[in-house]
């Protein structure tokens, strides 16, 4: 990114600030009030403690997630960029609570490049357990799951079925950005770096032009899709890929992220982000361990057991509260008693 692309990214979350502040707060401190008029909304609800931690997990998702990446690039500060992607990584997994109804399809797909850009392969095995086999839907991203778990699990079969997929994708009617993404999945599983650069390239103009759901000027001006293709590199085929492919000279690529992060051993970072005592449950939430993901059968479909998930995340939650609680009278602790009542 040259200096102009970063003022850029700057005024355009400024503006959506000016015209949205209750969706783009300007400070942490300000999303504050809304954490705690939530905490007393879920509170006053008679429902078990685990639906009440459910109910707060659907509400954090995605909490700040575009003010920490704005402050990072106004900042230019590398480091703190590789933490904030490790933090908003770790809030789209721990709410997984909030996925529809699919099988790993949907949620993987969407949580999974944050999670590449951010350098967490351990995570991988949690949203994609090789055991739950592969996706099976009609959208593009079973055939971008199905490829990637092949190649990730050294798993010819799935390499072989994505393909396929792919390869029909393709000749059907896609958005240019579905198109580029599917490419360089392909390209990886193939091993051709002539056209995975291409197909990077593209994937990073593509990203400018896209009409989804939430894109906005910010959100087209990083695209981390390109960041979690580019740092798969380093993951895959014991990294032979890696310096046979030229990153993208695109304005929405973060040249100098890529370049720290590789002179920093691809490192994933730290959490940032640090609540007052009567918010210590958000706190508690960012350094959870997140839950393997799995799947449920119901007829001939298969979706993500979104109630095991939230169940096992409320008891991880409970369990530290109660440790904190046996060493000294916590504000967690008595958060937690807030919520049992």
């Amino acid at each position: 990114m040259k200096e102009k692309d970063y003022q850029k990214l700057i005024e355009e979350y400024e503006k959506l600030n000016s015209q949205r502040e209750d969706m783009y707060p300007i400070s942490i401190e300000d999303t504050y009030g809304v954490r705690r008029r939530e905490i007393d909304l879920v509170c006053s609800k008679d429902v078990a403690f685990e639906a009440k931690v459910r109910s707060l997990l659907m509400m954090v998702k995605g909490d700040d997630s575009l003010l920490k990446l704005y402050l990072a690039f106004k900042k230019r500060d590398m480091e703190y960029l590789n933490d904030v992607l490790y933090e908003n990584a770790q809030i789209e997994e721990i709410t997984n609570v909030a996925s529809p109804g699919m099988d790993h399809t949907y949620y993987s797909y969407n949580i999974m490049p944050t999670i590449l850009a951010a350098n967490m392969p351990d995570r991988i095995e949690l949203i994609l357990p090789q055991e739950n086999g592969l996706a099976n839907n009609s959208v593009s991203g079973t055939a971008i799951v199905n490829v990637f778990m092949g190649v990730w699990y050294k798993n010819s079969d799935f390499v072989e079925a994505g393909l396929a997929q792919a390869e029909k994708k393709l000749g059907q009617k896609i958005s240019g950005f579905e198109k580029a993404y599917l490419s360089c999945f392909k390209d990886i599983a193939l091993k051709d770096t002539a056209s995975l650069e291409a197909d990077l390239d593209e994937l990073c103009k593509a990203h400018m032009k896209r009409k989804d759901f939430g894109m906005t000027a910010f959100t087209k001006g990083f695209c981390i899709e390109a960041h979690a293709i580019y740092n798969m590199l380093h993951w895959v085929y014991e990294g032979e890929l890696q310096d046979a492919v030229k990153m993208p000279d695109q304005k929405n690529f973060c040249q100098e992220l890529a370049l720290w992060q590789k002179e920093h051993n691809y490192q994933h970072g730290k959490i940032v982000t640090r609540y007052p005592d009567d918010l210590e449950i958000f706190n508690k939430m960012l350094i959870c361990n997140p839950p393997r993901m799995g799947l449920v059968t119901q007829g001939k479909e298969r979706y993500i057991d979104v109630d095991k998930y939230a169940h096992d995340v409320a008891a991880q939650l409970q369990d530290m509260g109660e440790t904190l609680s046996k060493k000294k009278e916590s504000a967690f602790g008595k958060l937690l008693q807030k919520f049992k009542r």
